[in-house]
């Protein structure tokens, strides 16, 4: 355990810990209502950016993709078996039926909290996709600019930068770091939000680590 620890960064670690934090959270307070009302007012934004008709064919896809992975699997019905018993399990034991009318629906609302949850995922998942073409045709060009600045620099007296590299490297961490939160957080987030973040910064730190690694690896 003391080897994956000194592997694994300090930042990774925080992500993390921070990640289960905010599942726990959702899974132990936030009420259903405000998940719901962060979803529909998500979505209300995201019809207001793309349209009517191509906003329709995103809820449909995340429609299509929630019920594949979570109904088709049955993994809804797996979770909530695995911590609410059935009926027929009620009856069994009388040690239930006390605890049943308060626990196993807190814990009923909580499964159900994290379904929700799982749905906003899939939305902002696929939401992001889209973004995926754009995303991509300034991320290859600041990838071969800073290839070719590399290169530049392994023939030439031109120094490279440890600072620009290692906190280039830190960015795109952070990036990833705050999409995997986003992803998560049980809260509206206008859907231009996320893509222009990522469009803005990725860029720029990839060429700057890529343009300033060693000259020789």
């Amino acid at each position: 355990m003391a080897d994956v620890e000194e592997k694994m960064p300090q930042g990774l670690w925080a992500t993390l810990v921070f990640i289960c934090i905010e599942i726990l959270l959702i899974v132990c307070i936030v009420p259903n209502e405000f998940i719901d009302m962060a979803i529909l007012k998500e979505q209300d934004w995201g019809e207001v950016l793309m349209g009517k008709n191509q906003h329709d064919g995103l809820i449909n896809k995340t429609n299509q993709l929630y019920s594949k992975i979570n109904l088709e699997t049955g993994l809804n019905q797996t979770v909530q078996g695995f911590f609410v018993p059935t009926a027929e399990e009620r009856e069994k034991s009388k040690a239930w039926e006390g605890l049943g009318r308060v626990w196993f629906s807190f814990i009923g609302n909580r499964g159900e909290a994290l379904t929700k949850v799982m749905y906003h995922i899939y939305y902002r998942f696929l939401l992001l996709l889209m973004w995926l073409p754009y995303m991509a045709v300034i991320l290859v060009p600041s990838v071969l600019g800073g290839y070719m600045s590399w290169n530049i620099k392994r023939y030439t007296f031109r120094h490279s930068s440890p600072f620009l590299n290692t906190y280039s490297s830190k960015i795109i961490a952070f990036i990833i770091a705050s999409l995997c939160v986003s992803f998560i957080a049980p809260v509206p987030i206008p859907p231009m939000i996320i893509p222009v973040v990522i469009i803005t910064l990725l860029p720029i730190a990839c060429s700057l680590l890529i343009g300033n690694l060693p000259k020789r690896l």
